[in-house]
């Protein structure tokens, strides 16, 4: 785990010197706790994985969700899976025959 060095101190494993600000990967627990109870240094904070935003796609004039457009598609019989990108889905959209197109407006109820 990352600690970030708060107290100039001297590694007592490395015999390496680190001052203030510098930030070091430190594998043991152990050790970490011993730095932070000696004030020499303190966690790096994880950030949290930023949460995926929903891709939206426009289609008929609507909004629609990209996971929401795939399960319409599956739903008409045509082959999609999620991780295509958005391009790839709307190319399938306009191969569409007028009857399947109709059928798709259904299932978005759009």
């Amino acid at each position: 785990m990352k600690v970030k060095v708060i107290s100039v101190f001297r590694d007592k494993l490395t015999g390496k010197y680190y001052t203030p600000g510098e930030v070091i990967e430190v594998s043991e627990e152990s050790r970490v706790l011993d730095m932070e109870s000696r004030k020499l240094a303190e966690r790096v904070e994880r950030k949290a994985p930023e949460e995926k935003k929903e891709v939206k796609i426009s289609l008929f004039e609507k909004e629609f969700e990209k996971k929401a457009l795939i399960e319409a598609l599956k739903s008409i019989g045509v082959q999609v899976s999620g991780n295509m990108k958005e391009e790839t889905i709307l190319g399938k959209v306009t191969d569409l025959d007028e009857e399947s197109t109709v059928k798709l407006r259904e299932a978005l109820n759009a």
